[in-house]
């Protein structure tokens, strides 16, 4: 707790000293105010980018809404989460995020310093993912996933089960932080989220954990469902959650499990893009359906083992038809050029990535072909 000196700035930024102004109102807690009025600003900031307009935006929040299966079994979640993900990490053309425009509006109407300064450092938003520690009913220890950095983050938390997977945009508030709008924590799955946001972001190339995540962020929220309504499909719950990620997650089980063998957790949205997008060009083709079915597993296959971060899904769809030329026993043949047009990629692209599946999956290719003709 913060307490003011007599003869210090009283704290209402009125310019008088402590004892002329706020005094005869008893001692004031600065920290109570600054929350106070952090409270207000982090409304604002959502409202901010909530009401902002682009066809940019609009056009990012359908295309991700379309890929985000299963978080459509909530639309108020997803928007939550949309909103403030695309206002804390998405730049426009100028490129400026809207928390930076919001923090720079505000700041010359904040009259408490040290309001202010929380609220500049704002621009330093970081998102996060990690396993989650409940220490009391006001304050969780996140143990960020790749940095190992503990991050304190104080809010009104509810039950938290031992080792939840947890998942947000953190405001800076000194060396704490405040989880900003729709975040997410998930039971149970700590283990296999971890592992595979390891696997991506190795995969991926990223110079940081901040930059994997501003990209993969409503990915990931996606993804905890799918892992959630797989581990309660398994353990055989049927319980409603209590809290409203938890019931979106419920909600959604039923949608989930209308996959192939359940609910397949390695497949993320670009993976079905990609697999989707064969099987389209393939069926429209009129290609041989075993033969089409051979390279949609191979291509399954390699996603399965691999677990790529996949920036155009489509150039995958593509390279797995450009491979077909390699495999004598299928008759499966399209030129590069004729690849690139449908599939709106660089026939380049094409190439290598065929070149790669096809010096790593050759004996897979084989092994799928014995069992075709079994």
């Amino acid at each position: 707790m913060s307490t003011v000196g007599r003869n210090e700035p009283c704290p209402c930024g009125s310019g008088k000293k402590y004892k002329k102004c706020c005094e005869k109102e008893n001692v004031v807690n600065i920290d109570t105010l600054v929350t106070q009025e952090l409270d207000v600003l982090q409304a604002q900031l959502y409202d901010f980018i909530a009401t902002a307009q682009s066809t940019e935006i609009e056009e990012s929040y359908h295309h991700y809404l379309a890929k985000m299966d299963l978080m459509q079994a909530d639309p108020d979640i997803y928007e939550m989460a949309f909103v403030s993900w695309y206002g804390a990490t998405q730049k426009d053309a100028d490129g400026v995020r809207l928390i930076d425009r919001f923090v720079d509006k505000q700041l010359s109407t904040v009259t408490r310093p040290q309001t202010k300064e929380v609220l500049e450092s704002w621009k330093n938003v970081r998102v996060t993912v990690g396993t989650v520690e409940k220490l009391d009913d006001n304050t969780l220890r996140v143990e960020e996933a790749i940095t190992e950095d503990k991050l304190v983050v104080t809010e009104k938390f509810g039950k938290l089960d031992e080792n939840s997977f947890f998942l947000g945009l953190l405001l800076p508030n000194g060396e704490k932080y405040l989880p900003f709008a729709q975040y997410f924590i998930y039971p149970a799955i700590e283990k296999a989220a971890m592992e595979l946001v390891k696997i991506r972001f190795e995969q991926g190339e990223f110079e940081n954990l901040h930059e994997y995540l501003s990209g993969q962020y409503l990915e990931i929220a996606d993804v905890g469902f799918v892992l959630y309504s797989a581990e309660k499909k398994k353990a055989g719950k049927a319980t409603a959650s209590s809290n409203e990620t938890d019931e979106a997650v419920a909600d959604s089980a039923e949608k989930a499990e209308a996959g192939t063998e359940g609910i397949e957790i390695w497949k993320t949205p670009e993976y079905v893009e990609a697999i989707t997008a064969l099987q389209n060009f393939l069926t429209e083709k009129g290609e041989d359906k075993k033969e089409s079915d051979l390279l949609v597993a191979v291509l399954e296959k390699y996603f399965y083992t691999e677990r790529p971060t996949i920036r155009n899904p489509k150039i995958y769809s593509g390279a797995m038809v450009d491979m077909a030329k390699n495999i004598d026993e299928i008759s499966i043949r399209h030129v590069q050029k004729e690849l690139a047009e449908h599939f709106d990629v660089s026939a380049n692209s094409i190439s290598r990535r065929s070149k790669q599946i096809w010096e790593s999956y050759q004996d897979t290719v084989q092994e799928l072909l014995k069992k075709t003709k079994a």
